[in-house]
């Protein structure tokens, strides 16, 4: 159709340009005619080629938009299960909302699937999506059925995007060996989830609940031993994997890296999970012990950062300070600037957070290791108004 319009505007343009020599018209005249003529059947053209151009696919580089589930069956959503369709995906940011309304992140190729073997050792870090839709049907069976924000209601965590995400691709088999560590084993479901995911990491995992039983003044365990419920409890204290102490203790910390993670065989550390009391001074006693250990562009994850008692000073007294801190440059013509955390100020790159989970991201500059008392949170840690330069009047 565009060919035969533009057979038919140059036949009128023929047209006129015969009544126009045939009134006497100037030479300059023709010569401006019959360029714009020609202007008009490249415009026209080109119009036409770019209509021809558009697909009415969406291209996203590097990011798969197909489900995440087996295409080849759609499952009945009921309580503790999603529905799951392969029609109405829905592009969104880095991964797709799939037709049940969930968003997820589609591994890479050669990267394994975080959420699906999440749902295989049942760890409560992807088990939020399944139980939400069942959630909001019976309030009953909601662990917080009168929050305001949805997906604040059901069991469990939205875990599985970040992790795809950032811990990804440390999930390949080309990957070289490095370390992992977590604080807070309970009863293994989350450390059996890395073990999967990370083939590659020599994972190691803190717990308290396994040290000695008995009185806690007496620097026991009174509440019984979690970790043991693991089936392979036995099996990860053989392998000098599952270390029970104290994950608060920066002498026990120091002890457990310095004798059993720092050896000269060892690969380095790359990635730091606390999943521990969710307290957010043993939160930021984890980032203080352990952020200057890690290797450049390692991470250190702090998972249960809600806005519960225990733990929201984590999110309201330490990450401003942490924030404020990432974006320092020390000008001189600029207002007066202090660092409110000046032994991490020079080894962080990134903070990425989602919903109840912040990763730190560790810069270029090589792994050092403070002293113990180094070790040890400031006192503003957890106090944002003893960090001068976020009074009032300063930045």
């Amino acid at each position: 159709t565009s060919k035969r319009k533009r057979q038919r505007f140059v036949e009128e343009s023929r047209i006129i340009m015969q009544r126009k020599m045939a009134s006497n018209i100037t030479l300059t005249q023709i010569l401006l005619l019959a360029n714009l003529i020609v202007m008009s059947i490249i415009a026209v053209s080109l119009s036409q080629s770019a209509n021809d151009s558009i697909q009415p696919t969406v291209h996203m580089e590097n990011v798969s938009i197909l489900p995440r589930r087996d295409e080849t069956s759609k499952k009945t959503q009921t309580r503790g299960q999603l529905r799951y369709s392969s029609t109405n995906r829905t592009p969104a940011g880095i991964g797709s909302t799939d037709a049940a309304g969930f968003y997820f992140v589609q591994p890479n190729e050669g990267e394994l699937d975080f959420y699906k073997i999440g749902q295989t050792t049942g760890t409560d870090k992807v088990q939020a999506p399944m139980e939400l839709p069942g959630c909001l049907k019976n309030d009953k069976s909601c662990t917080r059925p009168n929050c305001t924000r949805p997906e604040c209601r059901p069991w469990g965590h939205h875990y599985d995007t970040i992790y795809q995400q950032r811990l990804g691709p440390y999930s390949r088999n080309d990957v070289e060996p490095f370390q992992f560590l977590e604080v807070g084993f309970f009863q293994g479901g989350g450390y059996d989830t890395y073990r999967s995911f990370l083939p590659k990491a020599e994972c190691h995992s803190i717990e308290i609940a396994c040290i000695e039983p008995g009185p806690q003044e007496e620097g026991k365990w009174p509440w019984g031993n979690f970790a043991a419920k693991n089936s392979r409890y036995q099996q990860y204290l053989d392998e000098n994997r599952l270390h029970c102490g104290d994950g608060n203790d920066v002498a026990f910390l120091e002890s457990v890296w310095k004798n059993e993670m720092k050896r000269p065989d060892a690969p380095p550390l790359k990635i730091v999970v606390d999943d521990g009391a969710h307290v957010a001074e043993q939160m930021v006693q984890t980032v203080f012990f352990w952020l200057p250990r890690i290797e450049p562009r390692g991470l250190l994850i702090v998972e249960d950062i809600q806005p519960i008692s225990e733990a929201s000073a984590f999110t309201t007294q330490f990450l401003p300070q942490l924030m404020k801190d990432l974006h320092y440059c020390g000008d001189p013509k600029q207002a007066k600037d202090h660092l409110c955390f000046p032994t991490l100020f020079p080894l962080l790159a990134s903070i990425h957070c989602e919903m109840h989970i912040c990763i730190l991201e560790r810069n270029d500059h090589p792994a050092r290791e403070p002293s113990l008392e180094e070790s040890k949170p400031p006192k503003n840690a957890l106090d944002l108004k003893q960090c001068e330069s976020l009074l009032p009047g300063h930045w």
